[in-house]
């Protein structure tokens, strides 16, 4: 994938304004081919918040979103352009300016984070670039940017991607000002070969892949696709190891791929093969890959999350399970994507400092990619058997045309109140520190008072409180108002007192600073938590004032418009942030909306999950929190911390290696019986779909002191025996579940804040999906999910390592058939 800039001539020099960046004319080449569009935008629109403008346009919901510098509308155009397409050039000519100003810096761009512990997100104050804000110099500095590669479209067709990012605001963060182009004219210049290596007609639509030994229980699939007109072959990978050469399995069944694409014309590959076994199989032969216990094998990256640590100090994933690499045959230019472009030996290598990184992999998929990762010929058989009967008629609408919901709040994304109490001049006694919460609709909350001695002559006394789920009686509730930093007979004294609660006690207090605790020279600095729990309860005011003993008020402090997002609720819902809806925004207006939320009272634990799915739905939504067997997700503003805001919403396996040993029932989620009503499943989260667990492997993880020897030993199991991994169990179960599952193999990504829906990562290739099937009309899966891919693809920049964005698409798998008919024929 390549990336260029050419810069224009737009006329005068405009003081502040485009003007401000030299554009250099560039001689168009003699191409017998242009594509051109134009875009009217409407009038910018500025939105202040308490701290920062936000910028935004009616007609894009995209945004140059380089963390801690300013966050500006961007168009994303992309251009479809003939597969053999060669010097391709781009020109972006912006006109029709116009300026205004804000008194605010603009919001600053959040940061895509790994969704773990060991690394939560950063609050935009905390690393916005301080000298880019105080600088005269216009920003962006050049108007475009594209990037090409090459896949399928949405008609199947082979086509090299152009996709153009167009920056029609340049902001001046010294004097405030806007310079905003109203028209962005937009060209793409190439020429063509005449050579193609497709043929005129297909052959065939689909081939599975699988060993020899699913064969006989895959027939009756096979018939059942040729019956309903999608032409479908198989090829065992025993064929396969003896027709095509390759660096190694994986590589070789690439290839066949590959002929099968030029003399078949297919657009449609299902492997149906996982690991051999529920209780040991090895997961990986190395870092590129895992055969030996597989009966599909599968490509593992060597994409390390974070290259600024050394993987002994964090958590991240060691390279990820990856079918995309199976999708992804071409790159720009028609060559092969071998995915190991630095010829070291190591596939997608990436920020490690043991191999050559391989920037710029393609990416974009050239056939529509699933995979049944079954482990026995009787889960061949039952996947087998939904299928067809999913597939044979139409799905009966008071079932399918509903859509299932699962949520909660993902992080505590609370700002540091910061109200500084000096208690220097004030005579010994007892004082009545009280908080009481408001939110827009003038609701109050309960005060919350803690009583405490200042006297000077004594020694400080000082302990961490969290006990707002003690305050919490149900959902949705009132504003609460909880203060952290100092607790009930506390005693401010003559020593300073400082401390830093950990994870234990304070959830992602290691970069918002929300519970730390300091009483210096004689300043107590109170904090704690303002939110409002209920659906969409963004904003709330809170007032903090203290009382002496005799009732008189000695202290008195707001914060306003503190602001605190439900992530998952937000990404599952129905309204839009920064012109981006949630899943729900995006569906079609007829199907019922079953929206279970720890914000509505509605997700209470497993069995309020359970029942729900057994009821039937056509779309199953979970985004949260993951592991290969669990998912969870917390309590608005998650009271009492994780120990107590925790909600458990499924799981595969209740077994531990600790007493008790289990609950009942063993395994939850094969309790779900909603037998032929079978929704497609989202599963947000992390590590939910790594499909390379067995349970011997699972106990692994309660060695912490083997991570750093063997880290692509960790299952991410949490020492529990896992047979199977989430969204697979999901799948395979023969009683009902779902009818196919899309999820990561390994950490999520998420962006806390407004730019939750639009920042990408998990919450983005989630919500695309969706609006793929509701908006964009695509009913079959694997173009939907093909879809998702690619418009995440032309939306983000691909070469940003530390963004998250390959991370994201790499890991994001379709366990299912890309050829299924979404509500049946």
């Amino acid at each position: 994938m390549k990336k260029g800039i050419i810069f224009l001539i737009v006329g005068a020099l405009l003081i502040n304004g485009f003007g401000a960046v030299a554009f250099s004319p560039t001689l168009q080449p003699d191409t017998p081919t242009a594509d051109t569009t134009t875009y009217q935008l409407s009038s910018v629109e500025l939105t202040k918040t308490s701290t920062f403008t936000q910028v935004t346009f009616e007609e894009t919901d995209a945004y140059l979103s380089d963390t801690g510098k300013p966050l500006l509308p961007k168009i994303v155009h992309t251009f479809e352009v003939p597969f053999d397409a060669t010097d391709i050039e781009v020109t972006v000519t912006p006109k029709d300016f116009y300026t205004t100003k804000t008194s605010q810096y603009v919001q600053p761009s959040a940061a895509l984070f790994p969704l773990t512990t060991e690394e939560t997100p950063l609050p935009v104050t905390e690393y916005m670039d301080k000298a880019l804000y105080q600088s005269n110099t216009p920003y962006p500095s050049k108007t475009f940017d594209y990037s090409v590669g090459c896949g399928i479209n949405e008609n199947d067709e082979h086509v090299t991607f152009v996709s153009v990012h167009a920056y029609p605001v340049q902001y001046t963060p010294k004097t405030g000002l806007l310079t905003i182009a109203e028209t962005m004219d937009i060209t793409v210049d190439y020429e063509t070969t005449g050579n193609t290596m497709f043929p005129a007609t297909s052959t065939f639509d689909m081939v599975i892949i699988a060993p020899e030994a699913f064969a006989d229980a895959l027939q009756p699939l096979i018939e059942h696709k040729n019956g309903i007109g999608i032409e479908t072959m198989l090829k065992t990978t025993e064929d396969i190891y003896a027709e095509f050469d390759g660096v190694d399995k994986p590589e070789q069944i690439k290839y066949f791929i590959k002929d099968a694409i030029e003399e078949l014309g297919i657009t449609y590959v299902l492997l149906v093969g996982g690991l051999n076994s529920v209780v040991y199989a090895k997961p990986r032969d190395g870092p590129n890959y895992g055969a030996s216990d597989w009966y599909i094998p599968v490509r593992y990256t060597n994409l390390w999350d974070n290259p600024k640590f050394p993987l002994s100090d964090t958590l991240h994933d060691p390279g990820v399970i990856c079918d995309l690499y199976y999708a992804d045959i071409y790159e720009e230019g028609g060559s092969f994507s071998s995915w190991d472009p630095s010829g070291d030996g190591i596939f997608a290598a990436w920020g490690n400092p043991n191999y050559d990184d391989d920037v710029g992999l393609d990416f974009y998929p050239d056939v529509a990619l699933g995979r049944l990762a079954c482990r026995s010929i009787d889960e061949v058989n039952t996947l087998v058997d939904k299928i067809i009967t999913y597939e044979s008629s139409p799905a009966e609408e008071s079932w399918f045309k509903k859509m299932i919901v699962v949520s909660g709040d993902g992080f505590l994304d609370q700002t540091d109140l910061n109200i500084l109490w000096d208690t220097n001049d004030l005579p010994a006694g007892e004082y009545s520190i009280y908080a009481q919460s408001f939110n827009p609709e003038d609701e109050t909350g309960p005060v919350e008072m803690i009583t405490v001695t200042v006297d000077h002559s004594q020694d400080t006394v000082l302990t961490f409180n969290h006990d707002d789920h003690l305050r919490t009686s149900g959902y949705p509730g009132v504003p609460i108002a909880e203060i952290c930093t100092v607790s009930e007979g506390n005693i401010l004294g003559s020593d300073d007192f400082e401390y830093t609660p950990g994870e234990g006690e304070a959830y992602c207090n290691e970069f918002y600073h929300w519970a730390n605790m300091s009483y210096v020279d004689g300043i107590l600095t109170i904090r704690g938590k303002s939110y409002d729990p209920k659906p969409y309860g963004i904003y709330t005011n809170i007032h903090v004032w203290v009382d002496n003993d005799a009732g008189e008020m000695v202290f008195s402090e707001w914060r306003n418009d503190t602001e605190m997002y439900y992530e998952g609720e937000w990404t599952t819902g129905e309204k839009a942030l920064l012109g981006r809806g949630g899943a729900l925004y995006y569906m079609p207006e007829e199907f019922e909306k079953e929206i279970i939320w720890t914000s509505n009272g509605k997700l209470t634990g497993q069995e309020s999950v359970i029942n729900a799915i057994s009821n039937g739905c056509g779309f199953l939504f979970f985004s949260g929190h993951g592991s290969p067997n669990v998912w969870a997700d917390q309590y608005p503003g998650i009271p009492g911390n994780r120990a107590y805001g925790g909600v458990t919403g499924l799981q595969v396996t209740s077994l531990k290696p600790w007493p008790p040993f289990f609950t009942l029932p063993i395994f939850p989620m094969d309790t779900i019986d909603n037998q032929e009503k079978l929704p497609i499943a989202v599963v947000g989260g992390c590590h939910n779909s790594q499909f390379n667990v067995s349970m011997i492997l699972g106990l692994y993880d309660i060695m912490p002191y083997l991570l750093p020897l063997f880290p692509e030993m960790s299952m991410w199991c949490h020492g529990q025996p896992v047979p199977e991994t989430f969204s697979w169990r999901l799948v395979r179960n023969p009683n009902g579940g779902a009818i196919a599952s899309m999820g990561n193999t390994g950490l999520g990504y998420g962006m806390p804040g407004v730019e939750l829906t639009t920042g990408g990562g998990d919450s983005w290739i989630t919500i695309e999906f969706f609006r793929q099937y509701g908006e964009e009309g695509q009913s079959v899966l694997g173009n939907a999910y093909r879809e998702t891919l690619i418009n995440y693809l032309n939306t983000f920049d691909m070469t940003d390592l530390e963004a998250g964005h390959p991370k994201t698409i790499e890991q994001w798998v379709l366990l299912g058939d890309p050829s299924l008919h979404i509500g049946g024929l």
